[in-house]
């Protein structure tokens, strides 16, 4: 008789539902609850509407709204991807299901863990919150709520996201992350921040911090990341702004746009275009195109007194974590501050087609100036106090340098003759 009854309920809900039936359960007792009928399902319960399938060890159906309330060890399979949990509710006409407390999820691919989910079968979209955590071959990610979308392989995380690659050591927060896996995209907004915390070949532990209103990594052959709009860079002894920053992994390399300024110690350096080339994540060449423009504070206890190189393109060249060569070339001029026992002595205005500088210890050794080269020199007298008199065209001097920690809020300030 059980067997019977059994039978004919699967087949009732069956041609009910039309798209769900009832595949197996140990035991099923009728009732009626608030004037509902009531089918409580017990031991080994399996359901299925279409592809969809769900197992549970009880299961309390309603049969006017459809809804199925499901308890222990829930189980929900849709194609590649499985979700389990101890507890949750599936509705029959939306084709919804919901599931709750330790909730997982596996696609063969990625791992997803948070205290809630809800499924929508028919558009294949799931929606995660509270505490979700993502794991895959390559990161780990977490987020307040998370949604995917299944046919299009796209994922949008929100509220307080951390994304951490640890072959890498990089991290990465904001508090809105979209995702394409099948384009091998993702782009970071709402305050976004990359950091990475590296080991130099001197054992130095350096630490590269970027902001940005927008990022967007690539993980192609290309294997980048670009950081658009207030652009914030700070990496031990160097920090820049710009408009687009772009960082090439394999390259080693980062390339500056957009009204970029650098910063390396006490010289800040401008131009059209700024790209800095690293050598096992050392900083070895810093190539600035259009309107190159350096200066340098001359002297500490002389902070008037600003030192200037400009041209149309300029080279920095670095050995041993220090600036050992300036290379300018087209339109070079130079103006630099003259010292005598720590005393200002005047200072030379040089130019020519090509003016190198050599540093040894952070200050200037030699300089060397080629083709049509004219120069003067100024004493002191005609110097001081007059020295925004000397400052060469395009004379911008920043106040506005990047610190690691800081706030998100843009409050940009500049000296400018």
């Amino acid at each position: 008789m059980l067997l019977l009854l059994f039978s004919c309920w699967s087949v009732a809900f069956a041609q009910d539902s039309k798209v769900v039936i009832l595949d197996h359960a140990d035991s099923l007792v009728g009732m009626v609850i608030d004037g509902q009928q009531v089918r409580e399902l017990i031991g080994n319960v399996r359901i299925r509407q279409g592809q969809t399938t769900i197992a549970c060890d009880r299961a309390l159906e309603y049969r006017e709204t459809g809804t199925v309330f499901l308890n222990g060890h829930v189980v929900l399979t849709d194609d590649s991807v499985t979700i389990r949990a101890p507890r949750g509710t599936f509705y029959r006409e939306p084709r919804r299901a919901e599931a709750f407390e330790d909730v997982s999820l596996d696609d063969g691919k990625v791992q997803l863990h948070s205290r809630y989910a809800e499924y929508q079968i028919g558009i294949r979209k799931a929606f995660f919150r509270d505490n979700v955590e993502v794991h895959d071959s390559t990161s780990t990610l977490f987020a307040d709520s998370l949604t995917y979308f299944r046919d299009e392989k796209r994922s949008v995380a929100t509220g307080n996201v951390r994304i951490r690659y640890a072959a890498d050591n990089v991290t990465i927060t904001g508090g809105y992350v979209e995702n394409w896996a099948n384009r091998d995209f993702s782009r970071v907004m709402v305050h976004p921040v990359f950091m990475q915390i590296d080991t130099t070949i001197y054992g130095d532990l350096d630490t590269l911090i970027v902001r940005s209103k927008v990022m967007e990594a690539y993980r192609d052959s290309t294997q980048h990341m670009i950081a658009i709009d207030s652009v914030r860079i700070v990496r031990a002894d160097l920090a820049a702004r710009a408009g687009r920053a772009d960082f090439y992994t394999k390259a080693d390399s980062i390339l500056l746009r957009r009204s970029p300024v650098i910063w390396y110690e006490a010289t800040q350096v401008t131009g059209d275009s700024v790209d800095v080339l690293l050598e096992k994540r050392l900083l070895k060449l810093v190539r600035v195109m259009g309107r190159a423009f350096a200066l340098s504070l001359s002297d500490s206890l002389h902070t008037q007194k600003v030192d200037q190189l400009s041209g149309e393109t300029m080279n920095m060249h670095f050995a041993q974590k220090k600036l050992n060569m300036i290379d300018v070339e087209n339109r070079s001029t130079s103006v630099y501050h003259l010292y005598e026992d720590r005393e200002p002595n005047g200072l030379n205005k040089i130019s020519g087609d090509r003016i190198i500088m050599e540093f040894v210890n952070g200050k200037i050794g030699s300089i060397r100036i080629y083709g049509g080269v004219e120069g003067q020199y100024f004493p002191e007298r005609l110097v001081k106090e007059k020295e925004e008199d000397f400052h060469l065209p395009g004379f911008v001097q920043r106040t506005d340098r990047p610190q690691i920690w800081e706030s998100p809020v843009e409050t940009p300030s500049k000296k400018k003759r």
